[in-house]
């Protein structure tokens, strides 16, 4: 399977623009980039591949999917006609926009542009060059409240829910 940049033009200005605004920006693109090329070089999503989906994919738009980026970042991906079609790269948020707005419309794999691999398909990224890739404590959007707040200060805040009348009940 092949890789494509759908909207090659508008992918490359944010990529330069994330890597220029640096920091964790900066590490998402080249997250994306690295992510891109590997799967430019494959027929399928393997296992640590499929490890940096978000957990709930996305439903909105056909065959498609979101990989993690570091802070919240997200790369776009569906899969159409054997291609893995490369969507959009953003925040969090902007990436909910963007698909809000993209949301059944069918893609035109002539727009695109296709993405030549670097590597062949045996030759695997090193782990330590992917720095900061799995969900870091930066990356809270998906994260289950109670990994982030400790379960006392949830008393705190939901301290209606523990009392009933008066009565403190297990919480």
């Amino acid at each position: 399977m092949a890789a494509i940049i759908y909207d090659p033009v508008q992918f490359s200005k944010k990529l330069e623009k994330m890597r220029l605004a640096g920091g964790k920006a900066r590490v998402a693109a080249r997250q994306a980039e690295e992510l891109i090329q590997e799967l430019a070089g494959s027929d399928h999503l393997d296992q640590k591949l499929s490890g940096k989906l978000t957990k709930n994919g996305e439903a909105r738009m056909e065959n498609c999917c979101k990989f993690h980026l570091v802070s919240g970042h997200r790369l776009v991906m569906a899969k159409k006609d054997g291609y893995f079609v490369f969507l959009f790269l953003g925040t969090h948020d902007e990436t909910d926009n963007w698909i809000k707005n993209n949301a059944g419309c069918k893609l035109d794999l002539s727009r695109g542009e296709i993405v030549s691999c670097s590597c062949s398909p045996s030759e695997a990224i090193p782990e330590d060059a992917i720095e900061g890739w799995a969900c870091s404590d930066d990356d809270f959007y998906d994260r289950p409240l109670h990994e982030i707040i400790d379960q006392q200060t949830l008393r705190e805040i939901f301290q209606g829910l523990c009392t009933q009348s008066g009565k403190t009940t297990a919480c």
